[in-house]
């Protein structure tokens, strides 16, 4: 089968509106280290788009902070971004310490996702795909150039990556996230080419998201990015399953009414909110063994 790329519009989504920053009149850089702050954010954010769930973190960068990345917390209009690399091999790379998610920005975000779920609030906690990290963390041309030297070193940086990621989703999963929703924006089909999409879904993205879905056993919904579903798809390494719904809800509706009943959907972008699925199938993601 040929794969395709699903066409995104929230791809410059990080950073608020004007709007949020003179409804909250938070300051920052600091509010996106401070556990109340996040949380108020998120609130604000899901009462402008009107979504039925808030989410965090609003940034893709979290995760490289966490493994030792520097990033530009910027001022709430701008986004967090990399300020530059922190590691010049991926030998130095792999000697960075695990995460460690009782310090930084990363255990703000996870006390955010609980302070929402004691008020009752639906949660999505967005987590990025490895080249969203590692494009935070080191010069991607060096990892490629690893990839066609030594591939053995490239593994042993995706299992690095996959085993940081499954960390932080059980740690989600202990907080009562609702939704683990995965993205890799910098990993896309468009910029990897063919094959290199080929390889890190066999290599990286098929292992994980079966460890991943085995981990969450129900207790949240793994929700994948069209961009991603539609590589797995598309490569036969995944399928679709429909699963019958009520008749015109939206897509998130469906979405957190199949918590605990499939593990794995990606038909849609998370971010459409209000779409309805006037056929009245939620399609489950079913990876195949």
């Amino acid at each position: 089968m040929k794969i395709s790329d699903y066409p995104c519009k929230h791809r410059n989504a990080a950073g608020f509106s004007q709007y949020i920053l003179d409804k909250t009149a938070l300051p920052f850089p600091e509010s996106y280290n401070n556990h109340t702050s996040l949380a108020t954010l998120a609130i604000a954010v899901k009462e402008e788009k009107n979504f039925a769930y808030c989410t965090l973190p609003f940034c893709h960068t979290v995760e490289a902070e966490a493994l030792g990345g520097r990033i530009s917390l910027g001022d709430g209009r701008i986004g967090p971004r990399p300020k530059e690399y922190s590691f010049n091999t991926l030998e130095d790379l792999l000697r960075a310490s695990p995460i460690n998610f009782s310090k930084g920005r990363i255990h703000q975000v996870l006390l955010a996702c609980s302070s929402l779920k004691k008020r009752g609030e639906k949660v999505a906690l967005e987590i990025c795909g490895p080249y969203s990290i590692l494009n935070c963390l080191i010069d991607i041309s060096i990892f490629f150039k690893s990839w066609r030297k030594n591939p053995r070193l490239v593994e042993a940086v995706f299992a690095f990556i996959s085993d940081n990621l499954l960390r932080y989703i059980q740690a989600a999963c202990e907080v009562g996230v609702d939704i683990i929703s995965y993205a890799d924006p910098a990993g896309s089909l468009n910029i990897l080419g063919p094959q290199y999409t080929k390889n890190t879904a066999n290599l990286f993205t098929i292992p994980f998201l079966k460890k991943a879905e085995h981990l969450t056993d129900g207790r949240c919904l793994i929700h994948l990015c069209p961009k991603t579903t539609l590589i797995l798809t598309g490569l036969d390494l995944a399928d679709y399953q429909n699963v019958c719904i009520p008749e015109n809800i939206s897509y998130i509706e469906a979405a957190l009414n199949a918590i605990g009943k499939i593990g794995i959907i990606g038909q849609a972008c998370l971010k459409e909110d209000s779409r309805v699925l006037g056929n009245r199938n939620l399609r489950a993601v079913r990876l195949r063994l």
